[in-house]
């Protein structure tokens, strides 16, 4: 198996490892799996797909073309087979990312459950509106991402091979840090502090490490230590473990009040419930912040939070 396919990618070995195997299955058979990536946002399943793409040679040895379609401005099978498929990949050997596939149009979504029953020699014939649309998987690679499994028609979701991809610990959170900003040297016990304040994912440290660089470059500095993170953290608001002003908010209430239903816990901070528990609480609950039984209570750890934020 061919190791080298991500080593510019930090974590997600297991992710390596399973689509290297497909990679160089690929090489040898020219035939790639309908893959549907999932994991939160900021993971890294755009790289990934393109790092995959990259690695896909046309019959000539040349690296095929890419497209990225966000599938929320699909809608409907006349756009995607006329203005899509039609221009940009019949006849074409290209690999196609269908980001945020959760949000595909109904009928495309059953249009893809009758292409993808391929024939023997992996092609497929699709009418629609009498017109006829001609798939080759030999040179055309679907590749699916989503924020949101359960989202996705069962049908379709189960002609799919999954590619999970999980958050990222700290030592890799670290990793992609000090791979974005290589000019900056940091020392042991600042980069540590700084990968505690980053959520679990890429996008994260990225932003963490474009607020270190301005700090570095207004400060005219080129080793950032401890003292120069804690002022960062004050200076642009940066919390522990990353938390952002409305978990801290939420902590505060929690603390106050000892518990809260959702809804009255939604009145209080301002939101509706549905941000509430996709945009915080999930976050909350992962660092072991607060706790559900019932209602909404704060934990041990979450107290300790806000004693810190009180300093």
């Amino acid at each position: 198996m061919n190791n080298n396919y991500f080593s510019h990618l930090v974590g997600q070995n297991a992710v390596k490892k399973k689509l290297s195997f497909y990679l160089d299955a690929f090489h040898k058979t020219s035939q790639a799996p309908f893959l549907l990536m999932s994991g939160a946002k900021g993971l890294g399943k755009t790289e990934f797909a393109k790092a995959f793409a990259k690695n896909l040679y046309n019959q000539d040895g040349d690296k095929r073309a890419f497209l990225e379609l966000n599938c929320s401005t699909i809608k409907n099978n006349e756009q995607f087979f006329e203005q899509i498929f039609l221009p940009l990949i019949s006849e074409n050997e290209i690999t196609i990312l269908f980001d945020e596939c959760h949000a595909l149009p109904l009928d495309l979504t059953m249009a893809f459950l009758t292409i993808f029953n391929t024939e023997k020699n992996h092609k497929k014939s699709f009418e629609w509106n009498e017109m006829r649309f001609d798939f080759n998987f030999k040179q055309q690679t679907f590749i699916f991402a989503t924020t949101e499994t359960d989202k996705i028609f069962p049908p379709l979701k189960d002609r799919l091979t999954a590619v999970d991809f999980e958050r990222y610990n700290q030592q890799e959170l670290a990793d992609i840090v000090k791979l974005c900003v290589p000019h900056i040297c940091f020392a042991d016990d600042c980069i540590q502090k700084i990968s505690t304040t980053i959520r679990g994912n890429a996008r994260s440290a990225v932003k963490r490490a474009k607020e270190i660089d301005l700090y570095c470059g207004a400060k005219n500095i080129s080793i950032f230590e401890l003292e120069h993170f804690e002022d960062l953290s004050d200076q642009v608001g940066i919390l522990p473990l990353g938390i952002t002003h409305t978990e801290k908010q939420i902590l505060e209430v929690l603390n106050n009040c000892g518990s809260a239903t959702l809804t009255g816990l939604a009145a209080k901070i301002g939101m509706s419930k549905t941000a509430l528990q996709r945009d915080h609480e999930l976050y909350l609950l992962h660092k072991s912040l607060i706790e559900i039984d019932g209602k909404r209570k704060i934990t041990g750890g979450g107290i300790e939070i806000c004693k810190a934020m009180e300093v």
